[in-house]
């Protein structure tokens, strides 16, 4: 349970004042003790006097009766508990209120000292002399239940008082409390109605010169806060507004999205058909020879089982090679989004199973020397794949377009502080300057319709930056082939590692 400020700002000054007042109490303590002791001291040396020349001429004279009766008289002074007196040898001549002269008291120097305090009495001695020479002792025995009467009695009144000016004072604390916060009640309960919806409440607290000006700065405030409430209803109506056409608009970009994906299949799937058909024309080549040079020898009798063997032998391993091929083609096609971590240089090579024979078919070099086969990295090995088939073949049909003699592709991977940077460049010349930063949008192409969509370097850039988290960036670089320097473009591939 909280407490209110009202009841903090009470107990508060209620501690300071019960502080104040004990330290007081503990002052008026020690100024009441000196006072006693003064007071004491100032009987005892009255006493002393009274008591040494009273004594002196009995003592002399061996006057035991005189010694009795001063002692006696003495003793009717009710601080004085007891009165011995002893000679030069502490022989006991007489006492008053003491039993047992062999055991004299021990002498204290304090009158309020905790010995004292504690058998209510001071005892000390008072030396009997006559022209300096010494002829006895009176030992006296000052009663201090006075003083501790008197400081009992004290702090009684001192604890009534402290109590009385405590619940005096709590009751004009609170009094001058609950006026005080009186306006800051009526603030709260405002700031809780304003806080709850009820954005019209006003506060009117008085006409001083600091509350005016609070009350204007919090009503200023309501205002604003009404003002920004209406203005925050409207702009949530047109949020709405807005998310709902930016929901409609997610939904067709995604159905984009999928459409362009399934367009990109069927691209890659017609390329592979295409690849397939360059990596099998040898094969198959090859294999219609093989029969056909069996089939003459077998009609002109001229076959023998060697013959048969060897051409048994060749035609197995052509449909190997042509079943490896399926392979290779089913595993790329086959759709596996298991994340692993796999081999750069493993990935390329799968590319370039599926393009090689194309590009052996339109006389394009390879080099792929460059290539660092410790580089490895998370992701989708088919998307990577089909990242490299992409710029590849986009390079093989810039070389066939620009009717390049000597054609050219060089491939190369490092890494780089943190990251892995993968370059294909060839010698077609490079990408114009007008469509260098078109060329990663979809459809953008400079092929005739019936030759590309203008999807696959945008596919490549979508699975570069969502996919693997990297960037795919196109410039214009000379390259080096055969002693001659050509100018080309050149993809470089960052993937962070």
């Amino acid at each position: 349970m909280k407490m209110s400020l009202a009841w903090k700002w009470v107990i508060a000054s209620l501690l300071i004042e019960s502080l104040m007042l004990t330290l007081l109490l503990i002052k008026n303590v020690g100024q009441l003790e000196d006072n006693l002791s003064n007071q004491t001291h100032i009987r005892l040396n009255e006493q002393k006097i009274l008591l040494q020349s009273a004594l002196v001429a009995p003592i002399i004279q061996m006057d035991y009766a005189t010694i009795d009766a001063i002692l006696n008289e003495t003793k009717n002074i009710s601080t004085i508990d007891y009165l011995i007196v002893v000679d030069n040898e502490n022989n006991c001549i007489s006492s008053v209120g003491w039993s047992d002269c062999k055991n004299l008291p021990k002498i204290e120097t304090n009158p309020f000292s905790k010995d004292s305090l504690k058998d209510e009495r001071f005892d000390t001695s008072i030396p009997i002399t006559l022209f300096s020479q010494t002829l006895g002792k009176i030992y006296l025995g000052f009663s201090t239940k006075f003083y501790i009467q008197a400081k009992k009695e004290m702090i009684i009144r001192s604890v009534i008082i402290a109590m009385a000016e405590l619940i005096l004072s709590a009751f004009l604390l609170i009094t001058a409390s609950k006026w005080i916060i009186k306006n800051l009640v009526s603030l709260t309960h405002t700031a809780n109605a304003i806080a709850h919806g009820d954005y019209s409440q006003r506060i009117n607290l008085g006409d001083s010169k600091e509350i005016a000006q609070l009350q204007e700065s919090f009503n200023l405030m309501a205002t604003n806060i009404e003002n920004n409430i209406k203005n925050l209803k409207q702009l949530n109506k047109k949020e709405k507004h807005l998310s709902k056409k930016l929901k409609s608009q997610l939904e067709k970009n995604h159905e984009q999205d999928l459409l362009l994906k399934h367009q990109t299949r069927m691209a890659i799937i017609g390329e592979m058909l295409s690849n397939i058909a360059h990596q099998w024309r040898q094969p198959l080549n090859a294999i219609t020879v093989q029969l056909s040079s069996l089939k003459l020898k077998n009609d002109l009798n001229l076959i023998d089982d060697n013959d048969i063997n060897n051409t048994s032998d060749s035609v197995i391993k052509y449909a190997n090679y042509l079943s490896n091929t399926i392979d290779d083609f089913r595993d790329f096609i086959k759709d596996n989004p298991k994340k692993e971590n796999f081999s750069i240089e493993n990935s390329f090579n799968r590319a370039v199973d599926i393009v090689s024979a194309s590009l052996k078919n339109n006389y394009i070099t390879l080099d792929k020397e460059k290539i660092d086969n410790q580089l490895f990295i998370d992701g989708v090995t088919n998307e990577l794949t089909q990242v490299f088939i992409n710029i590849l073949s986009n390079s093989k049909d810039v070389l066939n377009e620009k009717n390049i003699e000597k054609k050219f592709i060089q491939v190369s991977s490092y890494k780089e502080n943190k990251n892995i940077i993968i370059t294909i460049h060839d010698n077609a010349g490079g990408v114009s300057e007008e469509i260098m930063d078109k060329i990663f949008d979809p459809y953008f192409t400079t092929k005739h319709k019936s030759q590309g969509t203008g999807i696959g370097l945008y596919m490549s850039s979508k699975i570069i930056h969502e996919h693997f988290d990297g960037e795919i960036i196109v410039k214009n670089e000379e390259i080096e082939y055969q002693n001659k320097s050509y100018m080309g473009a050149k993809f470089y591939i960052i993937l962070p590692s």
